[in-house]
């Protein structure tokens, strides 16, 4: 399970987020550099003296307090006014890889050479080994991403989903009043923004185009009615300087429209895309979500219940390793930029072996790995490995930590849900504080890693299955 998602990671992953950031543009002009191929290479070790040896296996590693991790190596391309200057392959770091995954030296390995390079041919794998110490990556329980989930509120009905795009998860929000009044709020717009105004700003512009997006029911009727008499604006420039005098308070009003746009694309549901032909498909999606509150207050539909197990995810260590290692590529690339402009500056040749850090990466990795400070303020990620006996290991393993604040007592969270049955253990939750929080998946429950719909959508079209054209 959790090397299935290692794997998972060092094979789709790792390129994808390479391809995110494949240009790196410095504020010095005509200077850029573009990144491809990049390739972990099994564990190695360079010794005290500088020499190096291609293969070190983790008893070693564990003996000599030295760091189980292979080499990351990218091609990188220096082209100055579009002109290639210097192109070499470059090691850029250090990845610590699980044991018994495909990277490790383990990996295939029979129980007598298991034996013979002093490993215990009953050791599962699935853990790293960050300065001699085996450490594990606890499983974490989220709220699953892109889903829309319906909950009541004090004053009125919301639905909500959370829109992931690499590394940037915005809530978006669409709430219902009592009288009937629709607003919306996603990561950097105006407070009490009116759904109707968003809506004509994507590109639905008259009554008839938003009447023809909601379905025909009669409660939904009236709300449209009521949402229209109170939406103030009337044109789609309107609506875009409305949400502009916020996002750029004061300023003139082609910026003002400029700015209202890029916020538009970058931060609302990005999930569905970033670009400007993307509006549409977003303004539709909203009036999903505003159907469902409005179906939810007038009690044609129920309540999502968000401890439902349907409605979580669990993050595996591939996943963990993923945000961990886009947030140090992302500082890798800053402090790139900044060796270009100081090595630009100071009148000195620009070439590749001169600019790259390679400790930009290792350093940050490492330093997550052993203290267990992670991505997005959490806490105790990675944990020693317990070794009492052979049950403790696999008990380790299967340990999902949720987010929640442990201070707070009277959680529904910390309740047995009836989902749990078959996936969760019960019993075995600490006391205390994290009662109910630190759960344990059952021993012969699997997790199922992340698929690629396109052979999917594939089959549905070749079976005449079309998508509904926005």
């Amino acid at each position: 399970m959790e090397i299935d998602s290692f794997n998972q990671f060092i094979e789709k992953k790792l390129p994808e987020i390479v391809e995110e950031n494949d240009e790196i543009i410095p504020k010095i002009e005509e200077v850029k550099i573009e990144l491809s191929d990049i390739e972990i290479r099994k564990p190695s070790i360079r010794e005290a003296d500088g020499s190096p040896r291609d293969m070190i296996f983790p008893m070693e590693a564990r003996i000599r307090n030295r760091t189980y991790a292979g080499d990351i190596w990218i091609t990188m391309r220096l082209l100055r006014r579009d002109v290639e200057q210097d192109i070499r392959r470059a090691c850029i770091g250090e990845m610590p890889l699980m044991l018994k995954s495909d990277l490790c030296w383990l990996n295939g390995l029979s129980n007598e050479e298991l034996i013979e390079v002093g490993e215990d041919p009953m050791d599962v794998g699935g853990y790293f080994i960050i300065n001699g110490s085996e450490k594990i990556l606890m499983t974490q329980e989220v709220l699953a991403s892109d889903r829309v989930l319906i909950a009541k509120e004090v004053k009125g009905v919301a639905s909500e989903v959370i829109s992931t795009k690499g590394a940037f998860k915005g809530r978006v929000r669409v709430s219902r009043r009592d009288d009937g009044i629709l607003n919306v709020t996603f990561p950097a717009s105006p407070r009490k923004l009116m759904l109707f105004v968003l809506l004509k700003a994507l590109g639905l512009k008259s009554i008839k185009d938003i009447q023809s997006a909601f379905p025909d029911e009669i409660e939904v009727h009236n709300d449209i009615l009521v949402n229209w008499e109170n939406t103030l604006v009337k044109t789609e420039e309107e609506a875009l300087d409305k949400i502009g005098k916020f996002v750029a308070p004061g300023q003139i009003i082609d910026y003002r429209l400029k700015r209202a746009q890029e916020v538009i694309d970058a931060f609302l549901l990005p999930h569905i895309g970033q670009t400007k032909e993307f509006r549409l498909a977003k303004a539709y999606y909203l009036v999903m979500m505003a159907t469902k509150a409005i179906e939810r207050s007038y009690g044609i539909r129920e309540a999502d219940d968000k401890d439902h197990y349907s409605n979580k995810r669990l993050e595996l260590s591939g996943k963990l390793m993923e945000h961990l290692f886009r947030y140090s590529f992302k500082y890798f690339i800053k402090d790139l930029r900044f060796q270009i402009d100081r090595t630009v500056t100071r009148r000195r040749k620009l070439n590749i072996s001169t600019i790259v850090r390679p400790g930009a990466v290792s350093e940050r990795i490492k330093f997550a790995m052993s203290t267990g400070n992670w991505i997005g303020r959490s806490t105790g990620v990675s944990k020693f490995m317990d070794r009492v006996n052979y049950l403790s290991p696999l008990s380790d393993m299967r340990k999902v930590k949720s987010p929640l604040n442990k201070n707070r007592e009277l959680y529904e969270a910390r309740d047995v849900h009836g989902t749990h049955w078959g996936r969760l253990g019960p019993i075995e939750t600490p006391d205390g504080p994290q009662c109910g929080l630190v759960k344990n998946l059952a021993m012969l429950a699997e997790v199922t890693t992340e698929t690629d719909e396109t052979p999917i959508e594939e089959i549905l079209n070749k079976k005449g299955v079309k998508l509904r054209k926005l």
